[in-house]
């Protein structure tokens, strides 16, 4: 883990502040989209409102797990982790491109958060997010072993 004392880039911070921003739109846009999908779902009756924002938020706490890795250890395997999950939501995005005016109007939110979310990644890819996944520093002075 890296010391908390060392300063981190701000392409670094950049990410963590958007890549949390759209995680959070994505998961107030479940929230707020479970009447919908309570009278939507058929295949599911078991499916109850309760268990829709359990699933909610813990993809929201699934999403924190690559910021603490990219904020606290600079592991390089989150930074392509989170790329190959971005360019999938991209990829979709493209696909869906023909509905956008609906999408812009049933589901802004959500959205938002796959527009916010390319950006955050692309974060990762500066020069000074390079340096950060290389050099990850030496021994806190803080830390007793």
């Amino acid at each position: 883990m890296i010391a908390l004392s060392r300063m981190r880039p701000a392409s670094i911070t950049i990410f963590a502040i958007v890549f949390l921003a759209a995680a959070v739109l994505s998961c107030i846009d479940g929230l707020v989209r479970i009447p919908v999908q309570l009278k939507a779902q058929n295949t599911f009756p078991w499916l109850s409102r309760d268990a829709l924002i359990v699933w909610h938020s813990a993809w929201l706490s699934i999403a924190l797990i690559p910021v603490a890795m990219v904020w606290l250890s600079a592991i390089k395997f989150a930074r392509w982790m989170v790329s190959i999950m971005a360019l999938g939501k991209l990829a979709g995005l493209l696909m869906m491109l023909p509905l956008l005016p609906m999408l812009v109007r049933m589901q802004p939110l959500w959205l938002a958060s796959i527009v916010l979310g390319v950006p955050a990644v692309a974060m990762l890819f500066t020069p000074a997010s390079n340096h950060w996944f290389a050099h990850k520093g030496g021994a806190d002075p803080a830390v007793f072993e």
